[in-house]
Order: structure tokens, then C-alpha cells, then sequence
């Protein structure tokens, strides 16, 4: 994926003046006097880039009608994503439902792009969701929003070049997580069921679990070979790997807080015993360790993955 920065400026402005909503976010650019670089776009093989950005990683997959993305981060950051694709965005695959990773839908759908994901994840935008571990209600999104093309376990897509597999893994980060395999390129998006460098986010407002989340990750690495490129919702790309050591940091803490919940200590006992101790991480290690108390059943040591 090359820059020409020209047909990146015409293509911005012609969305800019298709879409209000898209003029209400996005930046000055070239022409308007002011002058705004185009993002750097990492070439993962011939055809499909990744966009490190404000608010997640998006891949990018170029076909003869137009780019296919791997989600679209929130309204703020899709001007960077329109000038980063370099041509129109035809199609739209949401990860999950989380407005980082869905937040783009109505600007894209307003531009013609169709949004392609799991079932659950148009159930969810359609209506508020609240999130327990922010207390905070999400609103619904627009109609425009929504995807118009949902399955239930699996699908392959065929873009230029590139046939794409998704796969369903169920009560996972949430119940709605897709993961995103791109064959010829060899390529495997994970959402947000991988953090590269950060403790995990498990949304138990939204279905996810711990046991889900690991055996996602058992499923993309029976997809990951030893050269396939990894790619996380956020974080740095990774390797068949890092996953592997992922999956055992996972596996290691659920056992551990398994054990002090079957010894009868409450949640809060649980986090006080700072059972991550280990593994230097960044985000919510606490917020990590009460979604795995929660989401365990009640005799948890006897049912570990």
C-alpha cells in the first residue's frame, strides 16, 4: 500500500462534502490551507497494510472496487483511516461492538461502505449497553450503523486477492468477538481478544469470560502458523509466539484465582492478593482479575481449560 497523496485528498474532500457528519470530525487538509500528513501504513504483504491509530490497529485490504477495513476505531480517528486506505472504503468488519473498534460505522456507512459482523454485535449497537466495569451507559447507534451483514459461526469473504475467514469464539472479550484470518496475505486479526503488552479487557457486560477468552485464543492458534503475523486490537504486531506465552498467562492467572475462589476468599481478598505478580503488563490488572472471579463457576479449579 502506497501513498499518493493527491487521490488521497480528493478522495477525503468528496467524503467530506458526501457526508456532514464526517466535516463535523475531521481535521483541515490539504486545500484548505492547512496541511495534514497522511498516516503511516505498515505493509503487511502485497495489498494489505496495517494502520497503527488513535484507537486501535486497522488492517487494510485493497480489491479491485475499493479497500476493505478490519474495524474503524471511533468518528475522531476515521478521517486518518480514510487517507490511510487511499481509496474508497467499500467494507467494514467489526472486530466486536465496542465504539473503538465500531465507532466509524455510521460515517462509513454514510459514505456507501458495508459493515460486516457477528450477530450479537448488531444487537448490541441497536440498542444502550451498559458497561459495569466503567459504569456508564453506551447509547445505541444510528440505523446507519448497524451491520447489514451479520453471521452466526463463520464466514469467508472474497476480496480482490484475499479470501478472509472469520470465525465466532462465543463469551470471549464479549459474545460477539470475531477473529479475522487473511489467507494469502497470512495475517490474523484478533481484536480485542489479544492485548499486545496489556493485561486484558474483559467485558462481562457484554458476555465475555475467561474461559471464552482462552479457548479464542486455542482457536487463532490452531489458525496461527509460525510466520503469521498477529495482530492485535491494540499493541505493537506479534507472532504465533507471543500467543503462545499470551495463552499461558491467561491459563496461569485463572488457575490461581480459581484456587483462592474454591478456598472461599471474596472478590476483594482475591485482588488484594495481587495474584498477576509476574508478569509486568500495562493496563487494569485488578479490573482483569475481578472480571476472571466473576466469570468463573462456582467450582472453578475443577472445570480450568
Amino acid at each position: 500500500m502506497k501513498h499518493i497523496a493527491i487521490s488521497t485528498v480528493v478522495l477525503l474532500g468528496a467524503l467530506l462534502a458526501a457526508s456532514p457528519v464526517l466535516a463535523e470530525h475531521s481535521p483541515p487538509h490539504p486545500g484548505t490551507g492547512a496541511q495534514t500528513a497522511l498516516p503511516a501504513v505498515t505493509e503487511l504483504a502485497p495489498g494489505v497494510g496495517l494502520l497503527i491509530g488513535q484507537d486501535g490497529n486497522v488492517v487494510m485490504v485493497s480489491g479491485p472496487r475499493g479497500v476493505l477495513i478490519i474495524d474503524d476505531q471511533r468518528p475522531r480517528s476515521v478521517p486518518a483511516v480514510v487517507a490511510a486506505a487511499n481509496g474508497p472504503i467499500t467494507h467494514v468488519i467489526n472486530t466486536h461492538w465496542h465504539l473503538d473498534h465500531s465507532g466509524g460505522n455510521a460515517i462509513l456507512g454514510e459514505g456507501g461502505a458495508e459493515v460486516i459482523a457477528h450477530r450479537n454485535v448488531r444487537a448490541r449497537l441497536m440498542v444502550d449497553q451498559f458497561m459495569a466495569a466503567y459504569n456508564r451507559t453506551v447509547p445505541a447507534s444510528p440505523a446507519i450503523a448497524w451491520p447489514t451483514i451479520v453471521f452466526d459461526e463463520r464466514l469467508t469473504i472474497h476480496h480482490g486477492e484475499e479470501t478472509i475467514r472469520l470465525l465466532h469464539t462465543p463469551a470471549a472479550h464479549t459474545d460477539g468477538d470475531t477473529l479475522v484470518y487473511l489467507e494469502r496475505a497470512d495475517v490474523l486479526h484478533m481484536g480485542d481478544l489479544y492485548f499486545n503488552g496489556l493485561f486484558p479487557f474483559i467485558d462481562r457486560s457484554s458476555g465475555g469470560t475467561i474461559d471464552g477468552l482462552i479457548a479464542a485464543i486455542d482457536v487463532a492458534l490452531s489458525l496461527a502458523g509460525e510466520r503469521t503475523q498477529v495482530i492485535p486490537a491494540h499493541g505493537a504486531p506479534a507472532m504465533r509466539a507471543d500467543l503462545v506465552a499470551w495463552r499461558e498467562m491467561l491459563a496461569t492467572i485463572r488457575e490461581r484465582v480459581a484456587r483462592d475462589k474454591d478456598t472461599g476468599h471474596s472478590m476483594e481478598q482475591v485482588i488484594a492478593g495481587r495474584l498477576t505478580a509476574g508478569y509486568t503488563l500495562g493496563g487494569d490488572a485488578d479490573r482483569f482479575v475481578s472480571a476472571i472471579y466473576d466469570s468463573l463457576p462456582p467450582s472453578a479449579s475443577t472445570t480450568r481449560p
